[in-house]
């Protein structure tokens, strides 16, 4: 699993809480904790932070979200973990919020801890994981790779596709298209219009896809929870985060990359600006 996890820090109580996360994650799979720190050396604060948790300190000089980008790559980490102070709310709009920024252009996986939750976490780990999919291979690698962490924590996981079916006027657009009695169809993908590409019509059809889920994560050994929820994807996944308390959202990360992170639905884009609770971007593209 991950071999060296980095976690930026600027010394602030939102950042520790994350320092906090990082370093439980870090003790359960045996990895490398790096604390990273953009701007002048803090001194005797970064050192001591770092050394009551067991982990490097590393200071470099820039932009904080640039930093977390660049050092991360340059030290060879495979899991990059920040704070989500500024991800909900307006201020995710204003320009350099680090999260927000590290969000879009990480190469790896992001963990973005929830850190204005009440009830602090730290230490505890996650007990209860939530994946969603949609049966895209992106999505089905997510499951794969969330899989190998629930191993790892000795943690039974969530897997969950939501499906919608067609409103009347959605199903009068198809209608006029070529595609109509082939949505869904993988054949057909390259012609179905873009809103309805991945599109999870009725249950069967999503409990399906959690048959190939289920068969991902008993291949890496682990026996998953599995459930068909009518609903848009992003909202179903945090209704069922809030509402029965889970300790971490993993998604794959397709479409936080580029001009399509701005489209309306693009569900790991809502979930990292909306989540109740700590979620897990599984670098997929």
């Amino acid at each position: 699993m991950y071999k060296k996890i980095v976690v930026g820090t600027d010394l602030s109580k939102t950042s520790r809480t994350a320092v906090g996360h990082a370093a439980s994650l870090a003790r359960s799979l045996g990895a490398e904790l790096v604390l990273l720190h953009a701007g002048a050396d803090p001194g005797a604060p970064l050192r001591e932070l770092a050394e009551s948790v067991g982990a490097e300190a590393i200071c470099a000089p820039g932009n904080p979200a640039e930093v977390l980008l660049s050092e991360s790559d340059r030290i060879g980490a495979d899991l990059l973990v920040v704070g989500s102070v500024g991800m909900a709310g307006t201020k995710r709009f204003m320009l350099g919020n680090v999260p927000n920024k590290v969000s879009h252009h990480a190469n790896k996986d992001l963990l973005i801890v929830k850190t204005d939750r009440r009830g602090s976490r730290d230490g505890e780990g996650y007990k209860k994981i939530l994946v969603g999919t949609d049966g895209s291979p992106t999505a089905m690698r997510a499951v794969k790779m969330a899989s190998d962490l629930s191993k790892h924590l000795s943690v039974r996981p969530s897997i969950v596709t939501a499906y919608q079916p067609p409103t009347e006027h959605e199903l009068e657009a198809l209608r006029k298209s070529d595609v109509y009695s082939q949505w869904n169809a993988p054949k057909a993908q390259r012609d179905t219009p873009s809103e309805f590409q991945w599109r999870i019509a009725d249950a069967s059809q999503a409990e399906d896809i959690l048959e190939r889920a289920e068969q991902c994560a008993a291949d890496k050994g682990v026996n998953a929870h599995l459930r068909a929820v009518e609903g848009s994807p992003a909202e179903t996944l945090l209704a069922i985060a809030q509402d029965e308390d889970f300790d971490l959202i993993a998604v794959g990360s397709v479409g936080m990359a580029g001009a399509k992170r701005f489209m309306l639905g693009n569900v790991p884009h809502r979930l990292s600006h909306h989540t109740p609770t700590d979620i897990l971007i599984l670098h997929t593209a």
